[in-house]
């Protein structure tokens, strides 16, 4: 099943590719089972995990989000992982490009945000076409047809 073209390089995506690798399916099942603003807040945390050289392996990228998720809850983790994310994407876009090697700075940002408390609420409404993440997944799952 082809699933259009990637945005960024415009290659033909192949989803049965995508789902061949044990921890591929795992990690798209738990970015899928979160919500939208926490789900592209945890790719794009991962991605700084990722030297410019090479790409992010599957397996490590499951360590990852496991290892993020379990820090704190989403009300208080989306929040730093997004501001986590702007800050170190302006300290690239000033030429300091070394990928991250473990979660201290989220930590450092995630006990920031605790103090000014700055909360995240998911949104709570249902999900309609390609709306959301789970919208997707359950469309792409669904053989009811």
């Amino acid at each position: 099943m082809q699933l259009n073209r990637c945005p960024v390089c415009h290659n033909r995506i192949g989803l049965e590719n995508l789902v061949q690798d044990e921890a591929g399916r795992e990690v798209m099942a738990r970015i899928a089972s979160l919500d939208t603003a926490t789900g592209s807040a945890l790719v794009s945390y991962i991605g700084l995990f990722r030297a410019a050289q090479r790409d992010l392996a599957m397996d490590r990228a499951l360590k990852l989000i496991n290892e993020t998720l379990a820090i704190e809850s989403v009300q208080w983790l989306t929040p730093a992982l997004q501001e986590t994310v702007e800050q170190l994407q302006q300290q690239r876009a000033q030429g300091e490009v070394r990928p991250l090697k473990n979660h201290n700075y989220l930590q450092k940002v995630l006990t920031s945000v605790r103090a000014r408390g700055v909360r995240y609420t998911p949104q709570q409404t249902a999900a309609t076409g390609y709306s959301s993440a789970a919208a997707a997944h359950q469309r792409l799952t669904d053989t009811n047809w």
